[in-house]
């Protein structure tokens, strides 16, 4: 739960962080898109999510597991947050065929770690718990992600406006918030070394079963035998 709770404040954070930065001007550290320029990257962006959902996913999942896929994830989402300010950085020596393709990558690598991470996580926490108490872990396990949606917005829209007012040099400039997002993301790739093998699979339900029924046996035996 922790985990995914994180997972939704770094993406939350990148989502909100995003068209501010490209919607900044050139002169004040963003990209200077205007509206439609942006509209076209997060089409093009809505479009590889699909894509990657019903395709890629399922062959990944067979191959490496839930836990396996969120591992890559984690590796995967410092990598995107620390090369997002790198479009401004490139911008001005590229031409804009070179930058849109740029760009396309990026917001290729964005949508399958992100995606990845939270399609595997959502598993991962079913595969945790019994089923007679899955819908309360779901319902905590949400709540913590609304949570933590509601605080990254208003944290990476300050801190981006913060870094722009200061007129600091880098890393303080508009790489800010997103090398504190790459930091963040860092806490959940240690996390999830922490999850143990046994989430690949749904919870084994007779388990503790098995382990009841001999007790169970025991006492019906004594009973008997002080009767």
């Amino acid at each position: 739960i922790g985990l995914y709770s994180v997972l939704r404040f770094c993406a939350i954070s990148m989502d909100d962080a995003l068209p501010l930065f490209m919607s900044t001007p050139v002169e004040s550290g963003g990209m200077g898109f205007t509206t439609e320029l942006i509209g076209y990257a997060l089409l093009g962006q809505g479009v590889i999510l699909v894509l990657h959902i019903i395709f890629l996913f399922p062959m990944l999942k067979k191959r490496l597991g839930p836990l396996g896929i969120f591992r890559i994830a984690g590796y995967l989402c410092p990598v995107v947050c620390l090369v997002t300010p790198t479009m401004r950085d490139i911008q001005p020596m590229v031409s804009n065929g070179v930058l849109w393709i740029f760009i396309y990558s990026y917001l290729f690598l964005k949508a399958f770690a992100f995606s990845s991470g939270f399609t595997s996580i959502s598993i991962l926490v079913n595969n945790s718990a019994p089923k007679r108490v899955i819908g309360s872990v779901n319902g905590v396990s949400q709540t913590c992600a609304s949570l933590a949606s509601a605080i990254a917005p208003a944290f990476a829209g300050n801190l981006f406006s913060y870094s722009l007012h200061t007129g600091s040099a880098y890393p303080f400039d508009f790489h800010l918030v997103f090398y504190v997002v790459a930091f963040t993301t860092c806490g959940m790739l240690g996390g999830s070394y922490i999850l143990p093998d046994s989430l690949q699979s749904r919870y084994d339900e007779s388990q503790p079963e098995d382990e009841t029924t001999p007790s169970e046996g025991g006492s019906s035996r004594g009973s008997a035998d002080r009767g």
